[in-house]
């Protein structure tokens, strides 16, 4: 008998099967009583679940994950439910699977075609994290190629397909979509300065037009909220992927400060942030009634 000249599949980890099973499904969509707009809000850093067997791999304590966590941001913008948009939300970890990269934004080891070339992946914080930042490593030994490969298989992809779903459904009926991606940020830089309040991101002009992005900075000033677009964070990849304004598909990247509303050291929420849910409920309303069809055909 011929030996074939095909590999066969590598199995998984217990590790792994016990990580997936516990995750999966991967995300949440809430989806409106009436969709109201062609908006959709997307949180996908907010996910909480740690699986026991993910924690035992990992060297690193259970804050120590959690840092790479958008703590709260989902509940923080849900109030768009009721407004009238949907709302995706991950249900891993970032630092399990990290959807705000590409596919194959991978080390070489893990590869098993194509690679994109990326000083985030050769760092450890690709598409499936081996690092926290770029100086702190998750593991004591890697998941192998088989466990990275399942995560993206199992986890990120069927996360992107359902907000492509969105996006699509968002454009068959109202003609136009616009992508929310909401994140949350340390409150300080590392030079120790206090960063602004909200920092919106369209890559430098690329994956919204110029008055969404002045419409949404209104909407967050107008409630207090001091407002940077750019500067440090300009969008990831999805906001890059899917933000295409010429063909009605726009993404903003909206990230929040977390010295509003978030204890540093307990992970609860701090006084501030019944206050912040307040305004973060005016403006997701805002943005979706500025987006409503009577609305854009007054523009």
């Amino acid at each position: 008998m011929m030996k074939s000249p095909y590999p066969r599949k590598a199995a998984l980890s217990a590790e792994a099967r016990d990580c997936l099973r516990a995750l999966t499904p991967g995300h949440d969509i809430d989806r409106p009583d009436h969709w109201r707009a062609g908006v959709i809000f997307a949180s996908p850093h907010s996910g909480n679940i740690y699986p026991q067997a993910f924690r035992n791999a990992s060297i690193l304590s259970s804050a120590q994950l959690r840092r790479n966590e958008d703590m709260y941001v989902d509940r923080l913008v849900s109030g768009a439910v009721a407004a009238g948009a949907p709302l995706l939300s991950a249900r891993f970890p970032r630092s399990y699977v990290d959807v705000n990269r590409a596919p194959d934004e991978l080390p070489e080891v893990w590869s098993d075609g194509p690679i994109k070339e990326s000083a985030r992946a050769q760092a450890g914080i690709g598409v499936v994290p081996t690092h926290i930042g770029e100086r702190t490593p998750i593991y004591r030994r890697p998941p192998s190629r088989a466990d990275a490969r399942a995560r993206v298989d199992q986890l990120y992809h069927p996360y992107h397909a359902a907000l492509k779903t969105l996006i699509d459904e968002a454009q068959s009926r109202f003609g136009q979509a616009l992508l929310v991606d909401c994140h949350s940020m340390p409150g300080f830089a590392p030079m120790g300065s206090r960063r602004p309040d909200v920092i919106l991101g369209d890559r430098f002009g690329q994956s919204c037009h110029p008055e969404t992005l002045f419409n949404l900075r209104q909407i967050l000033q107008a409630e207090g909220l001091s407002v940077a677009v750019n500067y440090p964070y300009a969008g990831g990849y999805v906001t890059e992927h899917y933000g295409k304004p010429d063909t009605g598909v726009e993404v903003i990247q909206m990230e929040i400060n977390r010295d509003l509303y978030l204890n540093p050291i307990t992970f609860a929420p701090k006084r501030g942030y019944d206050d912040l849910a307040d305004r973060m409920s005016h403006i997701v309303r805002q943005i979706i009634d500025s987006r409503a069809p009577q609305a854009l055909a007054a523009q």
